[in-house]
């Protein structure tokens, strides 16, 4: 699969957009250590799939309510997945279940 702004409105690019989402956050964290300790990875994962979703937007061209819509949508799922990868991969590297 190619990885284009457009393949993130795909459901298979969701996935990959919410990993590369996931995986940067990880990287931030361990970087920048002030970051980790008054951000949350949720508000992260949200901000970040923003945007994303609004580069995606600007680079498909949205021209219409419709596609405004879609791209909406996309984010909307990215946003979810990407929080829920973090919460899981926390969850794990602390021991809880």
């Amino acid at each position: 699969m190619d990885i284009t702004f457009g393949s993130f409105l795909l459901p298979a690019g969701l996935l990959v957009a919410a990993g590369l989402i996931t995986t940067l956050i990880e990287v931030l964290k361990t970087a920048i250590p002030p970051l980790n300790a008054r951000v949350s990875g949720a508000t992260m994962a949200f901000v970040l799939s923003a945007l994303l979703y609004i580069a995606t937007g600007l680079a498909v061209g949205v021209a219409s309510a419709d596609a405004g819509l879609q791209v909406f949508a996309a984010w909307l799922a990215c946003a979810v997945a990407a929080m829920g990868i973090k919460s899981g991969y926390s969850h794990a590297r602390n021991g809880k279940s």
